[in-house]
């Protein structure tokens, strides 16, 4: 008889060669849905080349808005986010107990403090673009869980802004959902069931944090 062999999974194939041609092709589909003269704003780091390039493909202006994930570990999922000088974005549906008091506010500041140093990186702390009663849209590389950019939109609200909308490439269903509960117009192209998003949307995928970091900070130094 015959032993059975293993086989390996077949890895998902990449939603966009680049995340310049996914940026290209998201400024073109908002472009087509009647988005103009629109201010896009990059989230730190993933959506600062998607937002560029989507700018460029539609002739829309181009700036960067910082923000940071709030966890508990470095493997468990988000329960919030910050973004600028706004107040934080929290999970409604996480309830921590007294034992996590102490941790949450210390996972609070140290998201706070990666921002801080971010606007100093990426915007050299110079103020964001003036909005000047523009469409704002905020662009992620991919909203697998939507306090982010739910963070950046109450940052750009609390700075005047009033025409708010949020883009990205590829998104989770359960973030769509809730992006749109909260009354938000959402452009996205592909939305995923499963709940992690997708492993590689992008086939120019770099190793590791920093060179993509180090990439988001030279394009949106472009942008002042």
């Amino acid at each position: 008889m015959a032993t059975p062999t293993k086989t390996s999974a077949v890895p998902r194939p990449s939603l966009s060669p680049t995340r310049s041609a996914a940026g290209a092709a998201l400024g073109q589909l908002m472009a087509g849905q009647g988005y103009v003269s629109c201010l896009l704003l990059g989230v730190t780091p993933e959506g600062v080349e998607i937002a560029a390039n989507a700018a460029k493909a539609m002739g829309g202006s181009f700036d960067v808005i910082v923000a940071s994930f709030i966890r508990l570990g470095s493997n468990l999922a988000p329960i919030g986010a910050m973004a600028e000088s706004a107040p934080a974005e929290m999970d409604p549906d996480f309830l921590p107990g007294m034992n996590l008091i102490e941790k949450l506010e210390s996972a609070i500041e140290e998201s706070r403090a990666r921002v801080r140093q971010d606007l100093v990186l990426y915007r050299t702390q110079r103020p964001i673009k003036k909005f000047e009663n523009r469409q704002l849209v905020i662009v992620d590389g991919q909203v697998i869980y939507p306090w982010r950019v739910l963070a950046a939109a109450k940052a750009v609200e609390q700075l005047g802004g009033r025409r708010v909308a949020i883009a990205t490439p590829v998104a989770s269903e359960s973030a769509a959902d809730r992006l749109r509960a909260r009354g938000y117009e959402f452009i996205c192209p592909n939305i995923v069931t499963d709940a992690t998003g997708h492993p590689q949307p992008y086939g120019d995928a770099v190793g590791g944090d920093t060179p993509e970091r180090l990439k988001s900070i030279m394009i949106a130094h472009q942008a002042a």
